[in-house]
């Protein structure tokens, strides 16, 4: 992490220190959450419409902070002793703070975009890189213009590969992140139909994801999924600098992938003459492990190495997580949705074998843009009558999905709730020995309630 002096701070972010007697204070890390923050480290106190991190000053003084940045020293508790560095805006200072600390790093940053498996991907490709290197990640979900640069700033100065997430809901957002992380190597997973409330078009999405590539010297590496279609038909319109490389299933593809068919608990998949297994369920996971074994080989690891590392892999929590219960399982897949990663985690409940009763417990998939109506009965008319045998919907949204599922399904066995105590309530009296229950939501739906409401329940 970020160890410097005070005045070596003010002078990265063209701040001024309150005292120049303070300028060789220690600082190591930074916080801009007055909860969490550890002694010796920076507060940054961020300011916004309902917030004001400026309260939280003297509590983090208390608990230990060295020193934290300030935009208006008017605003500082008289009670407060600890110097400050003031700056024009606290949150810029953060973002500033990053880039000039990326510049004194060695290692080597990959960064990761797309509309679904970024965490995913990030996650395989610490695994595998951390056979061979010192390699930090970003942590949970902190992919936007806050968590970038924090996750920067927590880099060891020794750290060789740095993999950093980075997210967008508007156009500019990846813009401002790849030019503070710089990437040697960055990827685009796929284009899907998430942010299409403010980006309009899959092209919007394409277009804002491909912002990746302005922090990106010219020699860098872009690399990108070559099945998917928006990608496919539209990159190659682009006038891209650096060297391009592409992945896939696709007879163009720099690195070709086979499908290979396995039991539901792995996927298997190959590439020329070399053959992967990799502890995780659904197909379109084998892009994500594709993608990363093209990565690793440009980072020099062998095959050796990369199996290693996938034998480790572990699945991230609520992405299409296997969990036993007593006498039943739950596919949780619940941290978010959209109409591709809802019906991939479906192909994965479709696919699963051993069970005498399949429930799929759907929620509202959010920020779709203005045919939200439209895609949610989509994949309502896909749902699998044969394959599923009951479907439980929750929220205003998912009634589109609920309506549409009526084609295929009797009404004895799809159900619309308004409330979501309700819909555990019907799921309880639903479930069997031997049952799996698939559970998928946008985040804001909290669909992981419903988990937390079965665990403990006795068929």
């Amino acid at each position: 992490m970020i160890e410097k002096t005070l005045g070596e701070i003010a002078h990265m972010i063209k701040g001024e220190v309150s005292d120049e007697k303070f300028a060789d204070v220690k600082i190591k890390g930074i916080s801009t959450d007055s909860r969490t923050i550890d002694p010796g480290e920076l507060y940054i106190p961020l300011v916004g419409e309902v917030f004001d991190g400026r309260i939280f000053i003297k509590e983090c003084e208390n608990k230990g902070a060295k020193a934290f940045l300030i935009d208006n020293p008017e605003k500082i508790n008289k009670t407060v002793s600890i110097p400050y560095v003031k700056v024009a805006d606290t949150k810029k200072a953060l973002q500033d703070l990053a880039s000039a600390f990326r510049d004194e790093l060695s290692c080597k940053v990959i960064a990761i975009t797309g509309s679904n498996g970024k965490t995913t991907t990030k996650d395989l490709l610490y695994q595998i890189l951390s056979e061979k290197y010192k390699t930090q990640k970003t942590c949970g979900n902190l992919n936007n213009e806050i968590g970038v640069p924090k996750t920067v700033l927590s880099l060891d100065t020794d750290t060789e590969v740095a993999i950093i997430e980075l997210g967008t809901d508007n156009f500019g957002d990846i813009s401002l992140t790849s030019r503070m992380v710089k990437p040697d190597i960055a990827m685009i997973t796929n284009i899907g139909d998430a942010h299409l409330h403010n980006l309009k078009t899959r092209s919007g999405i394409l277009k804002a994801k491909l912002e990746i590539l302005e922090g990106m010297a010219d020699d860098g590496i872009f690399i990108y999924n070559i099945d998917d279609p928006t990608m496919q038909k539209e990159i190659p319109t682009y006038n891209i600098r650096q060297k391009v490389l592409t992945f896939g299933r696709d007879a163009g593809a720099d690195f070709k992938i086979n499908f290979e068919k396995s039991p539901s608990s792995v996927i298997r998949f190959s590439h020329k003459d070399d053959h992967y297994e990799v502890p995780l369920m659904g197909e379109h996971n084998i892009y994500n492990a594709a993608a990363v074994v093209m990565i690793s080989e440009i980072l020099g690891l062998n095959k050796e190495k990369i199996d290693a590392g996938f034998m480790k892999v572990k699945s991230t929590q609520n992405r299409t997580e296997l969990l036993e219960f007593d006498g039943f399982d739950v596919l949780d897949d619940s941290y978010k949705s959209n109409p591709q990663s809802l019906l991939a985690g479906l192909e994965t409940a479709y696919m699963l074998e051993g069970y005498k009763r399949k429930i799929v417990c759907l929620a509202d998939m959010l920020e779709l843009g203005e045919n939200e109506k439209d895609l949610h009965r989509e994949v309502g008319n896909k749902l699998d009558s044969k394959k599923i045998d009951y479907a439980l919907f929750y929220g205003p949204l998912a009634k589109e999905m609920y309506e549409a599922s009526l084609e295929n399904f009797p009404t004895n066995r799809t159900f619309y709730f308004n409330h979501k105590d309700e819909l555990i309530e019907k799921l309880k009296s639903l479930v069997i020995g031997a049952s799996l229950i698939f559970v998928k939501g946008s985040h804001g739906m909290h669909m992981e309630e419903i988990i937390e409401s079965i665990k403990n329940f006795n068929i």
